[in-house]
């Protein structure tokens, strides 16, 4: 059932904004406001039920093309469970975008314009190389292109894993009973929602999706497996901290003709199982490095360093006497960073260069302060396919800002490899940990993926997104604060609310991107 709402359009330049009829005071039952006309369309005028009521049409923003929109409010919050203070939001969603229908409405339609990646059948189609690679087409939309050449907008799901509690393992064997069974009717009802790609941290699983997608050539589940280079070449060299200090690792490359020669071993080694295999997506080297934080710049971390012959010590001093400097300063912080990431990224590529040439390189999931650093992306770009991000602390993506910035300095595209919101008024988790946004219900994580995939949709750098994850933390996850994080709870039940809306887009973002686009 849908309500009507009577709201007039007014035709001005650079598109229709919209007004309450209450916003005039009408005396004659004639009267229309100057350049003013009655629009009855229904994607302008309908309440659907059981959504929240929207807002008047205005223009999305953070934004460059402000499409028209009729936002509905979600509250959310970064403090843990309880939650004492919410911050307000508009919201966007399928449902009250003007202009806009979506042409994929049932599995069967998604299937025929799809093939197993979940990629593009029915439009262009670019070089088949038997492998993912990306590439830029001629509106400068980049694109994944998939090993039977079509373009793909990946959607997976991190951490694809069964817990370790009671409950967790009862509920598994009861449900799938074995391996091959479990990823079987995962990867098909996670395919069912335009999910088919699998993202970091399947560590004890990554042999068992090859396994699966062994056995299912045509239901594969595409593989980004992760590693911790950094800390395997500490131990493999077996080096201190510089510093004595884990925040200090990553000063460690600074031994730059080991860690060359380590890159070429480790990779021989770590990538072996995937090499030439055509549903692997990439890698990741390593995750979240800190190239730096908000509250401790590295360069001051590096000067900090008591022992004046630690490598890392040398280094600073040597680039501040070399810049003349006697202060930190952002931009001097950012620039050392970035020399850093310059040696960490292509020691890690020449050696995939070497050994596995068709293998894409998706870096290190830059997250936080490092996201934000010119030198750090522009270091990422340069040696890596995908500037891969995972994305917190922003309601919406930052189009207007950061967003067209990674654009210009990686000249990459880039992929969201985290976010997630948690429901803590309806989960059975105390929610008391993790760096996505608190919402009240599970219909508002719903609601907060739609809105945030549209606005990373909207962006012709970025080629998909990598939901965290799988399934809801396990009991003893995160010293005891497990939270709401999943597609699945803790009885291998897919959010029904969640995966509606998930799906509602995920069918549909070849035709979202045209609509965008055009």
């Amino acid at each position: 059932m849908k309500m009507k709402s009577f709201y007039i359009a007014a035709l001005l330049a650079g598109g229709a904004t919209l007004v309450s009829c209450t916003d005039y005071e009408v005396k004659d039952p004639n009267f229309m406001p100057p350049d003013v006309v009655l629009n009855e369309d229904p994607k302008y005028n309908e309440i659907i039920e059981g959504l929240p009521e929207p807002g008047k049409m205005q223009a999305y923003t953070p934004s460059l093309l402000g499409k028209p929109y009729r936002p509905i409010t979600v509250k959310y919050s970064t403090e843990f469970k309880p939650v004492s203070r919410w911050t307000e939001s508009n919201t966007r969603v399928v449902a009250y975008m003007a202009d806009y229908e979506p042409q994929v409405t049932t599995e069967a339609g998604y299937k025929a314009i799809t093939n197993k990646y979940g990629s593009l059948t029915t439009g262009t189609r670019f070089e088949a190389t038997g492998r993912f690679h990306v590439t830029k087409d001629a509106d400068g939309r980049w694109w994944i292109v998939d090993p039977e050449g079509y373009p793909h907008y990946e959607r997976g799901v991190t951490s694809v894993r069964y817990g370790s509690s009671v409950r967790n393992r009862t509920a598994w064997l009861e449900r799938f009973g074995s391996d091959e069974n479990w990823l079987a009717v995962s990867q098909a009802e996670l395919a069912s929602i335009g999910f088919h790609g699998t993202g970091a941290f399947c560590t004890d699983t990554y042999a068992k999706i090859q396994a699966h997608n062994a056995a299912h050539p045509d239901a594969p589940m595409t593989l980004a497996p992760s590693f911790g280079f950094l800390g395997k070449f500490k131990s493999a060299r077996k080096y201190d901290y510089p510093g004595g200090k884990s925040e200090n690792l990553l000063g460690l490359v600074l031994n730059e003709e080991a860690w060359t020669t380590f890159c070429t071993e480790y990779v021989a080694e770590a990538l072996a199982p995937y090499k030439g295999d055509a549903n692997v997506l990439g890698f990741f080297s390593d995750n979240e490095i800190n190239f730096s934080t908000q509250n401790s710049n590295i360069l001051d971390q590096f000067l900090k360093i008591a022992d004046k012959e630690d490598i890392a010590r040398r280094a600073a001093d040597a680039f501040m006497e070399e810049k003349g400097a006697a202060k930190v300063t952002a931009a001097l912080n950012t620039e050392f960073a970035g020399r850093l990431a310059e040696i960490y990224y292509k020691g890690v590529k020449e050696a995939v260069e070497a050994f596995d040439p068709g293998m894409m390189y998706l870096g290190t999931r830059l997250h936080g302060t490092p996201k934000y650093m010119k030198n750090v992306v522009e270091a990422c770009g340069k040696y890596c396919d995908i500037v891969s991000v995972n994305y917190y602390s922003r309601w919406s993506p930052e189009l207007d800002t950061y967003v067209k910035d990674w654009a210009a300095w990686a000249g990459k595209p880039f992929l969201v490899t985290e976010f997630y919101t948690k429901g803590v008024e309806d989960s059975d988790l105390n929610n008391g940990s993790g760096a996505g946004f608190s919402v009240p219900r599970q219909a508002d994580r719903a609601y907060a993926y739609q809105h945030f995939t549209l606005g990373l949709l909207e962006a012709k750098n970025c080629v998909g997104w990598h939901w965290f994850k799988y399934q809801d933390d396990d009991g003893t996850d995160n010293g005891g604060k497990p939270a709401n994080k999943g597609v699945y709870d803790n009885y291998y039940k897919m959010y029904p609310y969640l995966a509606k809306f998930m799906q509602e887009v995920n069918y549909n973002v070849y035709n979202l991107v045209d609509f965008f686009d055009n």
